[in-house]
């Protein structure tokens, strides 16, 4: 049963320098120019402490050698499963919360710092459930509260603005 034990140790100790140094690990021992989570530390990592924990489990039910074997194998083979499917659940979820400014345009702002006629302000934009700032310019003044609309990017952290429907139009 030690053996199995030890087994499932290095995979707790590798899983905790993934988890620490993952993406360096991954990239040092070449393990991402396979392009799949297949051979990433962390299913691998997975496979290795439940083979050992399973197979230890499995030793100190039915004293068979080879029934620990096989039992640490499906269990190995689980836990790197679920490992594979976290990661890519995990990656999917980066691209989904990755931001870009382009995607602002057509997006409902208010105005948090007053927008001069020849000059910025400040807009608060809501995207993806995150509330950014960004400086703003309009072809007229704007009061701070004004509901307006993002018609254009000026650059990576200004925009452009123009007042929503239903706003009465302001005073010059």
């Amino acid at each position: 049963m030690t053996p199995f034990l030890i087994i499932g140790g290095i995979g707790i100790v590798l899983a905790v320098v993934a988890l620490v140094i993952g993406d360096v690990l991954d990239g040092a021992l070449h393990l991402d120019a396979l392009d799949s989570d297949l051979f990433s530390v962390s299913s691998i990592s997975a496979f290795i402490g439940a083979f050992g924990f399973g197979g230890a489990l499995g030793l100190a039910l039915v004293d068979n050698l080879a029934v620990a074997v096989v039992s640490g194998l499906v269990i190995g083979a689980l836990a790197a499963w679920g490992a594979i499917r976290l990661t890519r659940a995990l990656r999917q979820g980066e691209d989904a919360a990755s931001f870009r400014t382009d995607s602002l345009v057509g997006h409902p702002a208010r105005v948090i710092t007053a927008i001069p006629e020849a000059g910025l302000g400040e807009v608060h934009v809501s995207t993806g459930g995150h509330v950014r700032k960004f400086s703003a310019r309009a072809d007229r003044p704007i009061p701070s509260g004004t509901d307006v609309w993002v018609s254009a990017v000026v650059s990576p952290t200004a925009v452009e603005v123009r007042l929503a429907d239903g706003t009465p139009e302001l005073a010059p």
